[in-house]
């Protein structure tokens, strides 16, 4: 069950996490307006996106007249982290298999197929928020650091993954 939409999350109200329903692509945003800018959010994406907040809560799409999504807003769906740290496992593995099928994705970086293997993000040692960093545009760790840059081996190997079944 989710609640009747409100108002739209402003900018700094949430960091999502977008996942596609069928768990071949996630993104971690620093806010609702830093996912927003990006007007092609999940354009090449073969299905529906979901939405979750760094506790595990269901966000739900708020959409204009025009049907373009302009906010999130909170479910009344209970968080759950370990759900939501499930898929972006999933996700992970879906991206391990594509790099085997696809060692040129990783080629151009310089990385032999096992270190890319080696590298990627091992989910649910930690919180949720500790996972979400580790994916492209997630909020960064102490020091600053981002750990998965954008335009970096994982990050362009996530999205095609995401964009090829």
């Amino acid at each position: 069950m989710t609640a009747k939409p409100t108002r739209p999350a402003r900018p700094t109200d949430i960091a999502p996490i977008v996942i596609a329903s069928d768990n071949s692509f996630a993104h971690a945003y620093g806010s609702v307006a830093e996912m927003l800018s990006e007007k092609d959010i999940g354009a090449k994406s073969q299905g529906a996106l979901e939405f979750f907040d760094l506790a595990g809560r269901r966000l739900a799409p708020v959409l204009s007249d025009g049907w373009e999504l302009e906010g999130l807003v909170a479910t009344l769906d209970d968080p759950d982290p370990e759900l939501v740290q499930a898929r972006l496992q999933a996700v992970i593995q879906h991206v391990r298999d594509y790099i085997r099928r696809n060692p040129d994705v990783v080629a151009d970086s310089g990385l032999s197929v096992e270190a890319a293997l080696e590298a990627l993000p091992q989910i649910g040692g930690g919180t949720l928020a500790q996972d979400a960093a580790q994916f492209p545009g997630g909020e960064p760790l102490g020091g600053g650091m981002r750990l998965m840059t954008q335009g970096g081996w994982f990050h362009n190997s996530l999205h095609a993954a995401g964009w090829t079944h």
